[in-house]
């Protein structure tokens, strides 16, 4: 007869104090709790014989004494600076409360972690490999590999108990809405189109920040219990909990995982880009083009294939159609333009930067792809990009396919989520380790900025990627929503998607205006709707529409493949409305920096959800197809063909619209007209907006002191951010800040000395 063998207890059966944590044991395992600045708590649950240190994900902040201790009967209490937090002794499940003995958070149930021997590819041994297909290229796939044992890791789960009117946002970009992840399923691994992101915050008053490198499920749907967070593969369960508003607790995850460091100035003027540039001279007549008509500009881009035919990878231009790579920076410098080159993770077996790895030991099963996790081999790419690029002075880098595994697109017909996160999930875990299989792009950016940073140069790193993790952001990256096809559904979804990955605490999102594919192809991802390209005018109003809602994007970016990407494709009245959204990007540049070095030096983010302003409001908490630049300008897009009006949900305060300068009380819907030259952009009673004289690029626009535009209604401030646009001498101390107050009552805008500033006072429609 079959004995059922003893299962662990949960009650606690120990508890210690020391002066920086709480630690309790029970048979199932050891919980610890950590006080961090901030009234921050860590939570750390494990059944190993020691707990973890924090990950290189993070930048290991030290703990801080706990405020005081307490017991009774059922509870075990344990206080920070802002949470008082009850652990039950029967059960060990946790929850917090605010001073005001308000409940935070929540633990719903019990802690689980499943032990399991994880195993990896022997790199001793030859793999079996063969090479794909993709939308990204050919590519090596390993079929066959001896593995030796690695580690033994943990599935661990973590029930949650969301209050009813709680909404969540972030855990990095989803394909789709809604932006409030309530009711949600998410199968977050690293893909062309999803960026996993372990951090949410919650309009209930918290962040929570998952320390772990493994792919992971959040899943509030019902279906498999109450709501919770599992993952894949970690040493222990282990989470910080950041008190606060939305915005405090993103600025408590860049306390703990470093601020976002501050892109060039010129960084956030106009980017064109297509699928793409193929010599010097072209990348040359665009930037001549663009200054001949106009047009605000500030980079072009060199996309894949700048290397010799048959060399993917290789991080050195082909000689024939790049003959002098210094003389093509030297023109574009003189022409106010900057260039952005792409260059990629995996590298053919025929070039010389995979020969160099291979005789270096560098390289991962497979034989193309470089171990961004071993430091010699990150300091090798770099060296291979330093000297076959960076030299001739590019500007800027695009760390293409940076996820690097993309199963999904070897398909003919998409597969189902979950088949794509087991076998992406499956194929990292044998390359670099299961506990490491969402972390790859935060090594391989981590590659880029430590190189570029130890050349002394004076330029910023900026670094276009398209997959992050947890402390990406203080690496100089911007990341992107994949190769996404034209479609006003996909625009719709854009502006939901862009919301939670800039809440998941990356405040640089960007996207391929006009959408990457426009066409229709073969496989499932070619799927856009417009055979006929620029001929077909819905296909015009579309990229109409797109560019003017990216316009007020934290990168203003073109990019695409099927047809050619230059604004000059349109014109006569949709060329005059794009054009009218590019100048007015540049108008808004001092706002821009300014909301970007308040980034730097404080933590946030740019571009935000409603909740973020008002997490008590209901529309607002639900509201995802508009959105806060900054805490000033209420952004509309306008994402139906034909439409020449939309209904746009006004937060509580009073806004002025931009267009026809009317005042209008919020806290209701109101119908805002939408001519194809106007996307609704409302500004808050109160702002002070800084706006520069009609520029085509960053330098001209930032070169002197901007107009400042009162609107009025309420008392207001504005803080204006300025320094050299580029280097690192913020990071000394070298810049300004300049602050600005209105008295609505006097009508005086002082500085913060007191003395008395000109304005203008925003009482007309802008024109």
């Amino acid at each position: 007869m079959l004995t059922a063998p003893h299962r662990p207890e949960r009650n606690i059966l120990e508890t210690q104090f020391t002066p920086d944590s709480a630690i309790f044991r029970s048979e199932y395992g050891r919980l610890r709790l950590q006080a961090y600045d901030r009234g921050i708590l860590r939570v750390t649950f494990t059944r190993s014989d020691a707990f973890p240190e924090a990950s290189p994900f993070l930048i290991g902040r030290a703990p801080v004494p706990v405020r005081d201790t307490a017991q009774d009967d059922q509870y075990i209490d344990v206080s920070t600076a802002s949470l008082r937090v009850r652990v039950s002794k029967s059960t060990g499940i946790l929850e917090a409360f605010d001073a005001a003995g308000n409940p935070v958070f929540a633990e719903g149930g019990l802690r689980t972690l499943e032990a399991f021997n994880a195993r990896i590819i022997d790199r001793a041994r030859p793999a079996v490999t063969e090479r794909i297909e993709t939308a990204d290229g050919v590519k090596t796939r390993v079929r066959e590999a001896e593995k030796i044992d690695y580690k033994t890791l943990y599935r661990a789960r973590l029930p949650l108990r969301f209050r009813e009117e709680e909404a969540i946002f972030g855990l990095g970009q989803p394909e789709g809405g809604p932006a409030n992840l309530r009711g949600r399923k998410l199968y977050q691994c690293q893909a062309n189109k999803s960026i996993a992101v372990p951090f949410f915050v919650s309009t209930g008053g918290y962040g929570l920040l998952m320390d772990c490198g493994c792919p992971f499920i959040f899943d509030d749907s019902g279906a498999e219990g109450g709501p919770f967070l599992y993952l894949t593969a970690a040493e222990a369960l282990d989470y910080y909990l950041i008190p606060g508003s939305c915005e405090d607790a993103v600025k408590g995850y860049h306390y703990l995982s470093g601020n976002p460091s501050l892109l060039p100035a010129w960084a956030f003027g106009y980017i064109q880009s297509q699928e793409r540039y193929e010599t010097a001279d072209e990348l040359i007549s665009i930037a001549e083009l663009y200054r001949e008509k106009g047009i605000g500009l500030d980079c072009v881009v060199l996309d894949w294939c700048s290397w010799k035919d048959g060399h993917w990878g290789q991080k050195s231009l082909d000689e024939k159609r790049f003959p002098d790579p210094e003389a093509m920076m030297n023109k574009l410098h003189n022409l106010d333009t900057h260039l952005m080159i792409s260059i990629w993770p995996n590298m053919n077996p025929r070039t010389d930067n995979n020969a160099e790895f291979r005789q270096k030991g560098g390289l991962l099963p497979g034989g193309e792809l470089y171990d961004a996790l071993d430091p010699a081999a990150r300091a090798l790419y770099w060296e291979q990009a330093r000297r076959g690029l960076y030299q001739y002075g590019i500007d800027a880098w695009w760390c293409d396919s940076s996820e690097p595994w993309t199963s999904e697109w070897s398909r003919e017909e998409r597969p189902v989520m979950s088949d794509i996160f087991q076998e992406t999930a499956r194929t990292a875990a044998d390359a670099i380790g299961a506990d490491n299989g969402n972390a790859y792009p935060f090594y391989h950016a981590r590659a880029m900025w430590e190189g570029q940073r130890s050349t002394g140069s004076g330029k910023r790193v900026l670094n276009l990627t398209r997959s992050a993790w947890l402390g990406q952001q203080r690496f100089g990256t911007v990341m992107w929503s994949g190769d996404i096809s034209a479609k006003w559904e996909t625009l719709k979804k854009q502006i939901a998607i862009g919301l939670d990955f800039c809440a998941s605490g990356m405040p640089y999102w960007t996207q391929d205006i006009g959408g990457f594919f426009v066409k229709r192809g073969k496989a499932w991802y070619w799927d856009g709707d417009f055979e006929d390209g620029w001929n077909d005018p819905e296909y015009r109003e579309l990229f109409v529409r797109w560019y003017e809602y990216a316009a007020f994007l934290p990168m203003f970016r073109g990019h695409g493949t099927d047809i050619r990407r230059e604004l000059t494709n349109l014109q006569g009245e949709e060329f005059a409305a794009a054009l009218r959204y590019n100048r007015a990007r540049y108008q808004l540049l001092p706002y821009l920096y300014s909301l970007a070095g308040q980034i730097a030096l404080e933590g946030g983010i740019m571009m935000k959800p409603l909740a973020f302003r008002d997490p008590d409001d209901a529309r607002a908490r639900e509201t995802d197809d508009e959105f806060l630049l900054g805490d000033d300008l209420l952004i509309c897009p306008v994402t139906d063909y034909r439409t020449r009006s939309r209904t746009v949900y006004l937060p509580r305060g009073h806004w002025y619209e931009l267009h026809t300068g009317r005042l209008l009380s919020g806290g209701a819907d109101y119908e805002a007209a939408a001519p194809l030259d106007t996307l609704p952009v409302f500004v808050r009673c109160g702002a002070v907006l800084p706006v520069a004289d009609a520029s085509v690029c960053a330098r001209k626009a930032l070169s002197k002191a901007p107009a400042l535009w009162v609107f009025p209604g309420a008392d207001g401030k504005l803080t204006l951010y300025s320094d050299a646009g580029d280097g690192y001498g913020y990071e000394k101390g070298e810049y300004t800040l300049k602050t600005y107050r209105w008295n609505d009552a006097a009508r005086t805008l002082t500085d913060e000395k007191g003395n008395a500033v000109s304005y203008a006072v925003f009482d007309q429609p802008m024109r």
